[in-house]
């Protein structure tokens, strides 16, 4: 019996370690859990409007091999540099003065990085 009660003691709190801590670079918004790779649209009906937004555009040069076909023998000529427009939006979500505020930046409508600021106001 003493060592059922061991158990099952040793369980809970692996339970409750595990259910208390998140990912460092998620955010909890309520019951719900945000984290990179959510979509615009799912953070907003999980944790509601951001406090500020700030909007831009970025010109990105990506490397690629394109969609070239190689002939038979023919070596290739190097990588082929495409441009692409990237819409970037970066959000504010002020919790309070006992919480830190959280800036997360979403590019082409995913989340791609939660960031902890200061104190909120």
């Amino acid at each position: 019996m003493n060592k059922m009660m061991h158990i099952r003691s040793v369980l809970l709190v692996v339970l409750l370690f595990g259910v208390s801590i998140a990912s460092a670079s998620d955010f909890r918004c309520g019951s719900d859990i945000i984290s990179p790779g959510d979509r615009k649209f799912d953070v907003l009906r999980k944790c509601g409007n951001p406090v500020n937004v700030d909007v831009r555009q970025e010109l990105r040069i990506r490397r690629d091999l394109g969609a070239h076909v190689f002939l038979p023998g023919e070596e290739p000529r190097g990588f082929v540099f495409a441009k692409e427009l990237v819409t970037v939006e970066e959000w504010e979500y002020n919790l309070g003065p006992g919480r830190f505020i959280r800036y997360l930046t979403f590019e082409n409508n995913r989340l791609i990085k939660i960031t902890t600021g200061d104190y909120g106001y």
